[in-house]
């Protein structure tokens, strides 16, 4: 699921992206990887805090607020850490955030396989898979944070912190 994000957003930054003056040669490959930070932590803060369905709201409207803000995050970002001056980062992201995600509203992968967008929400701890929050708590139970010892990290744990 992974590979296909990255081959997805591969094929769409092109033209935004490298062939855009406006971006450093050097800094191509960082923004490209900006681009599906935001995406994929974006979905990913909305899938962990029980909101799926806005997620999968997310990528099928791109007028979404959701959507908006990661435009406006992603222009920010690119602006802050590479020097791309604001009018070219605004329109990097007005052209690369809905092209990405109307590209997973499609349904097809960078590979022309499958895309399932539940299967991609699930990945990122929606319903169904919860692999996000499971590895978190994995993180959290091997680094002692496991206060119960029931092998997961939630509020019993911190209450236990404080006692």
């Amino acid at each position: 699921m992974w590979d296909q994000i990255t081959q997805l957003i591969q094929q769409v930054t092109q033209q935004s992206v490298v062939n855009n003056p406006a971006v450093p040669n050097e800094h191509n490959e960082s923004v490209i990887a900006e681009a599906k930070n935001t995406i994929t932590q974006t979905l990913s803060d909305l899938t962990a805090s029980g909101r799926a369905d806005e997620a999968a709201e997310v990528v099928q409207n791109p007028n979404h607020p959701v959507a908006q803000q990661m435009e406006s995050n992603f222009a920010g970002n690119i602006m802050q850490k590479f020097g791309i001056n604001g009018a070219a980062a605004s329109g990097i992201a007005a052209t690369l955030i809905p092209t990405i995600l109307n590209a997973l509203r499609g349904g097809t992968g960078g590979n022309g396989s499958a895309f399932n967008i539940q299967s991609l929400l699930s990945s990122l701890g929606g319903s169904g898979g919860g692999n996000l929050q499971s590895t978190l708590s994995g993180f959290g139970v091997k680094l002692g944070l496991d206060k119960d010892g029931d092998g997961d990290v939630d509020l019993n744990d911190l209450t236990k912190m404080f006692k």
